[in-house]
């Protein structure tokens, strides 16, 4: 009778074993799943704060190009506004302001055609980049630039304007 009951503890013994090795490997591949999953949801959020940014600075009344009237043209960067507020270091001066706009981010100005060759290619509008921040996540966005020349008319370059967010 004792042996019996000695196998059916060993039974018993073996059975748990192996069940809680079952656990065991359960729990790693939950545990590397929401690890992945919380990896891929960073990312969803960067992407959206950069969008978000994006469409920040696209609107923003500094830099929009108008028709002469309230009337703005849509995705469009007026380079004289943006030359005086550069020259003027406009956004360090109201650092709190576009910060609460902007928080820690990059926003590039970048000229693509005409060649952008005697003047420079690209230009940093805002940077603010809070102790050892990582990760940056740029976001494109094709852009009009429009300039002025020494006669008053219009002409228009190709650009993009890169947001990266910082995290």
């Amino acid at each position: 009778m004792t042996k019996k009951a000695q196998m059916q503890i060993t039974e018993t013994i073996a059975v748990l074993f192996i069940f809680f090795i079952l656990v065991a490997f359960g729990i790693i591949f939950y545990y590397r799943y929401q690890q992945s999953a919380l990896i891929e949801e960073q990312q969803e959020l960067r992407a959206a704060r950069a969008m978000d940014t994006t469409l920040k600075v696209l609107f923003l009344p500094e830099l929009m190009c108008t028709k002469g009237t309230f009337e703005y043209e849509d995705n469009c960067i007026d380079l004289p506004k943006l030359r005086a507020l550069q020259t003027a270091e406009y956004f360090k001066n109201n650092e709190p302001y576009y910060y609460q706009l902007f928080s820690t981010s990059k926003i590039t100005i970048h000229t693509l055609y005409p060649d952008p060759s005697p003047n420079p290619s690209s230009i940093v509008l805002y940077e603010n980049k809070v102790g050892d921040l990582t990760n940056y996540e740029p976001t494109p966005f094709i852009v009009a630039l429009r300039d002025v020349d020494a006669t008053g008319n219009y002409f228009y370059h190709f650009g993009y304007l890169e947001v990266g967010v910082y995290s």
